[in-house]
């Protein structure tokens, strides 16, 4: 068999978080049976239809998520996220459906009237982005991933959407969310290298979910969001500390420095 089809295999069993273990229970042999397999990389047909089965997951789904792999981003036209920008709710509703939301699932998570979800929908056709079908369904017109302007209209909402998210995790930690913050010192080359893994990670968490959306019914998906921010700290930014409220001679915004020496206050 084909090193890739195991690789894909790998991806599903990590996505659905089945272990080696499981894998081995499930199939009535033992682990170091399922390892010697997926170490080799070679089994028949028939052994690979029983772990895609004991995996929960479609053979054919498999074979067909190795051909859909993210591809590389796109972008959204200037003008359309100047309009977007101005419809926060529209532009929320196009996310989810570049999410692989389905029109009934964004209704079922925002508590939409069907009638709001068609005009959305409708906005959305008016724009470009969409094309719509019988009902409610609806085909994306931009290929994904879609890698918006941080820097242009659009940037207060997401702006806006961070600081929720960060709101909520923090407010969630220990029943639904994972939040971590901490300042350290550290060499640059060090930071570079924490950097790249950060990445990596993240580029690996945008293929299992893409793995996941081509495997797995809408109904067994769950949306998560991933945020990372990691940089030199700028600690007059987010710690900002002031002068002492009995320094008479501290600098003032727009005044400027006073000449001389002043005693220090006793």
């Amino acid at each position: 068999m084909n090193g890739l089809i195991f690789e894909a295999v790998k991806r599903t069993l990590k996505a659905k978080g089945v272990t080696y273990r499981d894998l081995a229970e499930r199939m009535g042999v033992s682990e170091p049976t399922v390892k010697r397999i997926f170490h080799e990389k070679n089994c028949k047909l028939d052994r690979l239809v029983e772990i895609c089965t004991a995996a929960g997951v479609e053979l054919e789904n498999v074979l067909g998520s190795m051909n859909r792999g993210p591809g590389p981003a796109n972008h959204i036209a200037p003008e359309i996220e100047r309009r977007l920008a101005g419809r926060p709710a529209l532009l929320f509703i196009f996310v989810m459906l570049s999410e692989k939301f389905t029109p009934e699932g964004i209704m079922r998570s925002q508590g939409l009237s069907e009638a709001s979800m068609f005009l959305y929908l409708r906005d959305l056709e008016e724009l470009g982005l969409i094309a719509l079908g019988r009902g409610l369904s609806a085909r994306l017109l931009v290929e994904t991933p879609i890698q918006w302007n941080f820097e242009g209209p659009l940037r207060p909402l997401f702006e806006m959407t961070n600081k929720n998210f960060i709101g909520w995790a923090i407010s969630h930690i220990e029943k639904e969310a994972t939040f971590v913050s901490f300042s350290r010192r550290m060499r640059p080359q060090t930071a570079q290298m924490v950097r790249r893994e950060a990445e990596e990670l993240a580029e690996r968490v945008k293929l299992l979910a893409h793995h996941d959306q081509h495997t797995t019914p809408e109904d067994g998906l769950t949306g998560y969001k991933f945020t990372f921010a990691f940089g030199a700290t700028p600690f007059p930014a987010i710690m900002p500390i002031g002068p002492h409220p009995r320094d008479a001679g501290a600098r003032t915004p727009g005044q400027s420095a006073a000449k001389g020496r002043r005693p220090l206050p006793a």
